[in-house]
């Protein structure tokens, strides 16, 4: 089991050894992302192909003074068509994960979700953020903060799979997952903590395996035993969560950005549902949170090919 940011870049570097996962940047004109890439690539995480603007990708390359020798360089000046060349690189079996350069997150998406490459996979795509917080005693998944804005029934579903999904790449199993809500009861008054309810009650319905499910569950209650105790809560995710589902966008991108300004937290992104994982970073984020997220979705590829397209009935 992974617990911290850096056992995720260990492990992906000690995958290497024997896999060495390529990665195809999209739109790679972002000095961060070039030398995230650069640091993965010589650590052994990865291979990389920068698809691009290449008069950019070089100046930014030596006004930074990163190194491309042994990076792959596609000049193409149109991002539309940037994307598109990463996106159908992946879809060949060229690459293993796609990462998000200079691009909108929606001008990533629709190149992934082009139909000409069929690579979409779960019915609703998913963000996975993975946080490394000083204090908490292993890595913390949350979602959805990065894609679906209001889910409904059926997508908050799929969130949860997804989560669950890379959790077990991580090494968890069973994921503890939590479903949130401001009260730990099932109230009226609180819609959420109903939905949250039923989410948990139809999973377990389903014998969906590898998960330890609790819902409604406040944010304190799930990570924190002593909170868990004077709640009265006894149950095996109290105190002890791998994964906190939020109802909204809003709630998970604010607790998110929090735990990076006000706890110091290494954060790094990926997007599931599709049959490559994609790597996805803000432009605010640091190299180390950018290099964490290539070693995450190098872990997830890995994941992918180790069970083939059974886990999406696991």
């Amino acid at each position: 089991m992974i617990k911290s940011s850096q056992e995720i870049i260990d492990a992906a570097v000690k995958l290497s050894v024997t896999t060495r996962r390529r990665v195809a940047v999209a739109v790679a004109q972002d000095a961060d992302v070039i030398g995230a890439v650069r640091s993965a690539c010589d650590d052994g995480i990865c291979n990389g192909s920068l698809f691009g603007d290449e008069a950019k990708i070089r100046e930014l390359a030596d006004k930074n003074e990163i190194i491309l020798d042994g990076l792959e360089v596609i000049n193409e000046t149109d991002p539309n068509k940037a994307v598109t060349g990463a996106v159908e690189l992946a879809a060949s079996g060229g690459a293993d994960v796609v990462m998000k350069g200079f691009v909108s997150t929606s001008g990533l998406l629709k190149g992934i979700l082009d139909k000409r490459f069929n690579l979409r996979m779960s019915p609703n795509l998913s963000h996975v953020a993975v946080l490394d917080i000083p204090g908490y005693h292993k890595l913390l998944m949350l979602s959805d903060g990065g894609m679906i804005v209001c889910p409904d029934f059926e997508q908050r579903l799929d969130i949860v799979k997804n989560a669950v999904l890379v959790g077990r790449a991580l090494g968890i199993d069973p994921v503890k997952v939590a479903l949130s809500a401001a009260n730990d009861n099932e109230l009226d008054s609180m819609p959420q903590t109903k939905d949250s309810a039923r989410i948990v009650e139809k999973l377990h319905q389903d014998n969906f395996p590898h998960a330890r499910l609790a819902g409604p569950m406040t944010f304190d209650v799930a990570m924190s035993q002593e909170c868990a105790n004077k709640a009265g809560i006894d149950h095996p995710v109290a105190g002890d969560a791998d994964a906190y589902i939020f109802g909204t966008i809003e709630e998970c991108n604010i607790t998110a950005k929090s735990m990076i300004v006000f706890a110091d937290a290494i954060f790094a992104g990926v997007i599931v549902g599709a049959k490559i994982p994609v790597s996805l970073v803000s432009r605010t984020d640091p190299v180390k949170g950018k290099k964490t997220s290539l070693a995450l979705a190098c872990l997830v590829a890995d994941y992918y090919k180790q069970m083939g397209e059974s886990f999406q009935n696991d």
